[in-house]
């Protein structure tokens, strides 16, 4: 499987993490551009019920939702969801929710179904938040042993060409995510 990355820089320390985002219906190819909030605390990723509207969505089922304001039934559907590099490209079931923002220029939420594929990042380094995600999953990132050993912050390393690759496929990382 090839490595695809993105990486969204703010100016200053940003309070939420927002990206552009590709979604369509799979069923009738119906796409819509829109923003997509990134969540770590979401189990699972949501689209607004606008966005289902504009995609001409019908459920494939419902789904009781735990949230701030209780339990709630909600619509899930099946879509595909294409990341702002047009590299990452995924296709998840989704649940529906009310608007995320107050213009209405953001129709997903891109929960931990989605975040938990590959590494994410993200550092406020000199007073500027960058978000960096990348799918798969390439090396482990802890700060508290490398604090610990003096040694980089990055604990494992991308593989060279000739090791197994981290994929988990048995394969050589250059006949793998290498090539």
């Amino acid at each position: 499987m090839p490595v695809h990355a993105l990486t969204n820089k703010y100016n200053g320390i940003a309070d939420c993490i927002k990206t552009p985002v590709h979604i369509s219906n799979p069923f009738t190819s119906t796409t819509v551009d829109t923003l997509g909030l990134w969540d770590t605390g979401a189990t699972n990723s949501v689209i607004t019920k606008s966005t289902a509207q504009k995609l001409r969505l019908i459920p494939i089922s419902k789904a009781v939702v735990n949230g701030v304001h209780g339990s709630k039934d909600v619509n899930v559907y099946y879509v595909q969801i294409t990341l702002n590099n047009e590299q990452i490209t995924l296709k998840t079931k989704v649940t529906e929710c009310e608007e995320l923002s107050a213009n209405g220029d953001t129709g997903c939420l891109i929960g931990m179904n989605i975040i938990s594929q590959g590494d994410f990042s993200i550092t406020n380094y000199g007073g500027q938040t960058v978000m960096s995600f990348r799918v798969p999953s390439q090396q482990t990132i802890d700060y508290v042993e490398g604090i610990k050993a003096h040694t980089p912050l990055v604990s494992a390393k991308i593989p060279g060409r000739n090791d197994p690759c981290s994929c988990g496929s048995g394969k050589k990382y250059k006949h793998c995510c290498g090539k």
